[in-house]
């Protein structure tokens, strides 16, 4: 795309983060985003939440409130009707839940499921959290477990025997607001969620954006009960494979060569955000959260546009 010359575009494309940003005056400023998938879950319903909540979570993401979105179906010609209004009523309840208007949407034949939203919200102009503004010695903190995507391809293939997905479902179909309104408190310097990328490629490119080099200890961070397992087991969704060609060479990882490495380049669905301040505003960010989260790791004024990787 061209470069957009716009004084009231105050988040573009150029750093690849999560929504874009509009300012409508001193005090108000539009956040805008789309987004689209194929079901990870068999029940239509709970996978129009889990759309839903990957969908709006692009403007929590930004430190926004979503406030209307609109469906976007692709659905065979000769599909089911009940089964897509599961989908689209699992979708309205989920936004309602954020507080969201649904109001109307495009829908087209398509070959196979996709459904999706695209959300508008609102924020200040100068209270906009992007993946551009990481400062040296932030810690780095997550709020969901990864290995999503690595579990729905066993799940696809049949072979997630012994894997209990309520977790897996719970994580996905849970909104970010909680997490947002917390790093809003805390003063967070930097946002993203983690989709389809998978942690790396997100903390890539959030490295990349702020002009900082990102330290992550694997040994902190949090993954579904059984994704490396099924690693272990030679079973590899595609995800990984397309983020190591993307972000590998960006990455040091040192001595680390176990599959816990290949999971956090996995694509996750409906993930947590990630987010970086000072670590003496953890606290604040703890209080007003009231749920897990863990530091995984801290940003460095070294090796800006790199992440690397620590036992």
């Amino acid at each position: 795309m061209p470069p957009v010359e716009d004084p009231n575009l105050l988040v573009g494309t150029n750093t690849a983060d999560d929504a874009g940003v509009y300012r409508l005056n001193d005090d108000l400023a539009l956040v805008k985003t789309i987004d689209i998938l194929t079901p990870v879950v068999e029940d239509a319903y709970t996978f129009g939440m889990i759309a839903a909540a990957n969908c709006i979570s692009d403007i929590y993401a930004m430190g926004g409130d979503p406030q209307l979105a609109l469906n976007i179906v692709g659905y065979p010609g000769i599909g089911d009707a009940k089964n897509l209004g599961e989908i689209l009523k699992g979708g309205s309840d989920k936004a309602k839940e954020a507080g969201v208007t649904t109001i109307g949407g495009h829908t087209f034949a398509s070959p196979e499921v996709m459904y999706g939203l695209s959300v508008l919200g609102y924020i200040h102009p100068k209270k906009i959290i992007t993946n551009a503004g990481v400062k040296p010695d932030d810690v780095i903190i997550l709020t969901k477990p990864v290995g999503v995507g690595t579990i729905i391809q066993a799940m696809l293939l049949g072979k997630d025997e012994g894997i209990d997905m309520t977790p897996v479902i719970s994580a996905m179909t849970t909104l970010n607001k909680d997490a947002s309104l917390a790093m809003r408190n805390a003063e967070a310097h930097g946002a993203t969620d983690v989709t389809g990328y998978g942690l790396i490629g997100h903390l890539v490119e959030m490295s990349e954006a702020s002009r900082v080099g990102i330290e992550i200890s694997l040994q902190k961070i949090p993954t579904h009960k059984g994704a490396v397992e099924i690693l272990d087991q030679g079973i590899f969704e595609p995800g990984i494979t397309m983020n190591l060609n993307s972000f590998n060479n960006r990455v040091d990882k040192g001595s680390s060569d176990s599959n816990l490495v290949n999971l956090i380049f996995g694509s996750e669905t409906s993930g947590g955000l990630i987010i970086t301040l000072p670590e003496e505003r953890t606290e604040v960010f703890k209080k007003n959260y009231g749920k897990d989260f863990t530091i995984i790791g801290r940003a460095t004024a070294e090796n800006p546009g790199r992440v690397t990787l620590t036992p």
